[in-house]
């Protein structure tokens, strides 16, 4: 039987529960908190590595995707979950003239030569429990500027799910599965986990794609590993609850099982091996994450074709996704061009629009990020616009001349002495 969260009723969980008051900061967790980001590319998260091998598999021949690709779960929208997708997925040749200019779609920022695809790591779909969204990440395939944009969201973001009171970001896909299951589906949580989204940070979600993590190890293991630099801790975290023993301090060659569990580690400190910086918690679990995908994509590009191939058959049966058969060939026959594009990345939300905090409301004692400042400004509406800023650029007169503080900062001092500063998220 598949649960509710811990101490929850089902009419605790729906809108009118008692909410926290998240002007009422709390006690703040300043150890857990990270150090001002340096100015690189901020990170992506392990979902990417999947999506990757379906471009790549295109690269090599159509005729291998077409027949790879047909093993994948395909899920229509369900009729009572609302229309989830809002353009149909285009053919990268279509034209501006073909295609207009952006617009604004039921509230949410749109623009047709833009397609969103959340992808989403989830643990245990279709098992006893109901699956958790441990990891969310959009591609954005914008052939307007000819970019690939990927947004990774932080799952303890503090936002309000449609229908039900303020939880992490990452509850909604519980929760939908949860929907889901009671009304006799297959506890599919990505609709809600969708909407969710979409009504805090509004931007238009095209399609979704669900990776089950059991399929991360195959990838490892079939690219003979990943290697890590480990500290102590890591390694003894890892050595507990991997469910493989052998790591140590220094440099390790992890297996499929060692690297899928060092994803996630989440309560060792991070060390950035070239700057120094140090991260904590999801911070530092999301830089893990990158790691392995820097190392996964620089292996991809090593393997030849017959290896791509035979990584796909075991790992396509694993994704679920609203994408149609006819959309997954398109978006594979069109791999090629995309993966030529200079890819841009965004961690939502910004260091500069949230803090950590503990807070106490109806789930009880939990950590949390909240959009707001240390002052206690709400920076949910500077966060809508920070993110459609990054996938929309200048399509949006609003969005164009909207600022973060540190970038009013440098405006401010490029005016003070008349030279030009950039800077660049």
């Amino acid at each position: 039987m598949r649960t509710l969260p811990e101490n929850q009723t089902q009419e605790e969980l729906q809108e009118g529960a008692p909410a926290v008051d998240e002007t009422t900061p709390g006690q703040e967790i300043s150890s857990h908190s990270p150090r001002p980001r340096s100015k690189k590319r901020l990170v992506a998260n392990i979902c990417i590595s999947f999506f990757s091998v379906l471009f790549i598999l295109a690269g090599c021949a159509s005729l291998w995707a077409n027949a790879v690709l047909s093993g994948y779960q395909y899920v229509p929208d369900e009729e009572d979950q609302g229309q989830v997708s809002k353009a149909p997925i285009g053919n990268v040749n279509q034209t501006e003239e073909e295609l207009g200019d952006a617009y604004m779609v039921d509230g949410l920022y749109h623009d047709d030569m833009v397609t969103n695809i959340l992808l989403l790591g989830v643990d245990d779909y279709g098992s006893e429990t109901v699956g958790r969204a441990d990891s969310m990440l959009m591609v954005s395939l914008d052939r307007r500027h000819k970019k690939l944009k990927l947004t990774s969201f932080m799952r303890d973001t503090y936002v309000s799910i449609p229908g039900y009171n303020y939880y992490k970001l990452n509850t909604g896909y519980y929760l939908g599965a949860l929907e889901s299951i009671n009304k006799g589906g297959s506890g599919n949580g990505a609709p809600l986990l969708v909407k969710t989204i979409e009504k805090n940070f509004g931007c238009d979600i095209d399609r979704y794609v669900i990776v089950d993590y059991a399929a991360f190890p195959h990838i490892i293991d079939a690219l003979g590993g990943i290697e890590v630099e480990l500290s102590a801790a890591e390694a003894d975290e890892m050595n507990r609850k991997s469910g493989e023993t052998g790591a140590t301090e220094g440099l390790n060659q992890l297996s499929g099982a060692q690297a899928r569990y060092y994803s996630r580690i989440r309560y060792c400190k991070y060390t950035d091996q070239e700057t120094g910086e140090v991260y904590y918690d999801d911070y530092g679990r999301i830089r893990r994450q990158q790691h392995v995908i820097d190392t996964l994509i620089e292996n991809f590009k090593d393997a030849d074709a017959g290896q791509i191939l035979s990584l796909a058959n075991q790992i396509v049966p694993y994704l679920i996704s609203n994408i149609s058969p006819d959309e997954m060939l398109t978006l594979a026959t069109d791999a090629l061009t995309y993966m030529g594009y200079p890819m841009e990345t965004c961690q939502i939300p910004n260091n500069e629009l949230h803090i950590a905090r503990r807070i106490t409301d109806h789930s009880g004692v939990q950590d949390v990020l909240l959009l707001q400042t240390m002052d206690g400004t709400n920076t949910q509406e500077d966060t809508k616009l920070f993110l459609n800023r990054f996938i929309y650029e200048d399509s949006f007169p609003e969005l164009a001349a909207f600022k973060l503080p540190s970038e009013q900062e440098d405006s401010a001092s490029s005016d003070d002495t008349g030279t030009t500063s950039t800077s660049v998220e």
